[in-house]
């Protein structure tokens, strides 16, 4: 294993090290079994010329053994000799202060920092001159909007274009010729798009069901036709619009697993919904609402629709507002949050408060969210207080399940989220940001993530704001 040559942490990175999940803040009773990379992400950066340390039995518990890593390339470390001797320390969850403080002074952790819910690894991080890269906040930049997304947004302009009324006076359906369940291929992507248009135009309702006979009245919209549209669009047309639209300097985040999260979210609220002593016996029966439009409440809503849900309410800016939001609440079996509040408004405003359990939500419904909080970047439901663990994931207030777990994706997803990351982060060292070529070069979207460290001050301006997707709980121990 080469030593690593670069004190201040802005050259190149040439000793990386993948370290295994461990007792963490994040991570307090060793539920985390996922590791950042694969073997095939290993291999990856060995080829470009990376020298690659692994912590032995980083991956076992979720299938990839020590020999697959070697066989990639990578020397085998014991866990206090991985933090040593790096350029770059990668690791999906915050590591423990002590991990931490074992570093060299001048080198990088990669992981999912969450400063606001640990503000503590900041400062252990400062202590130690160590450069701590957010990997919850690096960003695309400029954005980059999929073709899919802009045909369908297209292609949902030109159906509400023959709607009988505007689309803030519409309740919207958008229904499937049969109930998608047990799909193995999901909602074809350009539905995301349309259902986020669709959600921005704030119709009066909006819901996503499993037949046309569920639509109630509301306007129609069919699934496959509006897919049949949105990928019908000549390439000319969608340039032009892309064109046209003004060029954000950020995009989104370049590692998640949102859609991961939601679809294991919904899952788990599913089953547990359908175990109550007095819930429906099939998922068709079970009444069920969304809060959100975003890539989470979206997996949420595929894996809702995959389940059997027969019909599923989502929420939008203008019928999550209260009190309009008590109706829904008060009539639903299974509620999923994908809602995140601005900075601004977390700890002060709810969609579901205190005061709801016991008066609005029936003892035995099931709510499930997908953001999570901390006492200090609370979520938008007021009785999470505190994200779950994977192994107990819910808890039972006046008769209300909740759960608010923060590694939603072990609970059905572990292996392929892990996958995700892997990639995520394959492509973000050596393709389109060139992160291994070290921090100086990095661009904005990767700089504005240094949260900590001697080459914050060097590279890019402080965190801007608190991080969006706080899950975890700053009171644990690390």
């Amino acid at each position: 294993m080469s030593v690593r040559t670069v004190p201040s942490g802005t050259g190149p990175f040439r000793a990386i090290g993948l370290a295994a999940e461990r007792r963490s803040p994040e991570n307090p009773d060793g539920a985390e079994i996922r590791a950042a990379l694969t073997p095939a992400g290993v291999a990856a950066l060995v080829r470009h010329g990376c020298a690659v340390a692994v912590e032995r039995g980083a991956g076992t518990a979720l299938g990839l053994p020590d020999a697959a890593y070697a066989a990639a390339g990578a020397a085998l470390q014991d866990h206090d000799a991985l933090y040593r001797d790096k350029d770059l320390v990668i690791k999906l969850k915050g590591p423990a202060h002590r991990d931490l403080a074992r570093m060299d002074p001048g080198s990088t952790l990669l992981c999912m920092v969450h400063a606001r819910s640990v503000p503590e690894r900041v400062a252990v991080a400062e202590e130690h001159g160590v450069n701590l890269l957010a990997m919850e906040e690096i960003r695309e930049c400029p954005e980059r909007l999929p073709d899919a997304l802009l045909r369908a947004r297209l292609a949902m302009r030109a159906v509400l274009g023959r709607a009988p009324d505007p689309p803030g006076d519409l309740a919207l359906a958008f229904t499937f010729a049969e109930a998608p369940a047990g799909a193995s291929t999901g909602l074809a992507a350009e539905l995301f798009g349309a259902l986020q248009y669709a959600a921005r135009c704030r119709p009066a309702a909006l819901r996503v069901v499993g037949s046309p006979a569920l639509a109630r009245g509301a306007f129609a919209v069919p699934c496959a036709e509006l897919v049949a549209l949105a990928r019908a669009l000549p390439a000319a047309r969608v340039d032009a619009y892309r064109a046209s639209l003004p060029v954000r300097r950020f995009g989104r985040r370049r590692i998640h697993c949102l859609h991961e999260t939601g679809r294991a979210g919904a899952r788990f609220g599913v089953g547990l919904a359908l175990r109550r002593c007095h819930g429906p016996a099939a998922a068709a029966g079970l009444s069920t609402v969304v809060l959100g439009y975003g890539n989470v409440a979206f997996g949420a809503l595929d894996e809702c629709l995959r389940q059997g849900v027969a019909a599923v309410e989502v929420l939008t800016r203008r019928t999550a507002l209260r009190p309009a939001v008590r109706r829904h609440l008060a009539t639903a079996d299974l509620v999923v949050n994908g809602i995140e509040l601005a900075p601004r408004l977390r700890g002060r405003h709810y969609v579901i408060t205190d005061d709801d359990l016991g008066t609005v939500l029936r003892p035995g419904t099931v709510v499930v969210d997908l953001v999570g909080g901390c006492p200090g970047n609370r979520t938008p439901v007021q009785p999470v207080v505190s994200s779950t663990s994977p192994l107990r994931p819910c808890v039972v207030r006046a008769g209300v399940h909740l759960a608010s777990v923060w590694g939603w994706p072990l609970l059905g997803f572990a292996r392929e989220s892990a996958e995700r990351y892997s990639a995520q982060i394959v492509r973000l060292l050596l393709e389109d940001e060139h992160l291994a070529d070290g921090l100086a070069t990095a661009p904005p979207g990767v700089r504005r993530a240094l949260v900590a460290g001697p080459a914050a001050a060097r590279c890019g301006p402080p965190l801007p704001g608190p991080s969006p997707d706080v899950a975890l709980s700053a009171t644990l121990n690390g």
